[in-house]
């Protein structure tokens, strides 16, 4: 269980950089953009923003788990709902290709 929690903890560690450095990159754009005179919507940078924040907790979370710290149960499904969430995301589309002959559309 334990390699389980450290291999999750290091994905989402990585996606965490990530979306932190694109959200870094957004920001300088934004307000490159804004000093240039073009208008240019905040959300993308925002949506950067708030998923590095999301996967850092969860990253913190799971350090926590490996540590051997208390493992509440409350713990345990906040870290695992992101790779539950992409699971069951990836069985949809795997139904979906088999339920339509292999055609997307």
């Amino acid at each position: 269980m334990k390699s389980l929690i450290l291999i999750l903890t290091i994905l989402y560690s990585v996606v965490a950089i990530y979306t932190a450095y694109m959200a870094i990159i957004h920001l300088f754009v934004y307000f490159a953009n804004q000093r240039l005179g073009h208008t240019e919507s905040f959300r993308l940078p925002l949506i950067y923003l708030t998923c590095a924040l999301l996967f850092g907790t969860v990253s913190f979370i799971g350090y926590k788990l490996f540590s051997g710290s208390s493992s509440h149960f409350l713990l345990k499904t906040w870290f695992y709902l992101p790779a539950t969430a992409v699971g069951l995301y990836v069985l949809w589309a795997i139904l979906l290709v088999f339920s339509s002959g292999g055609k997307w559309n």
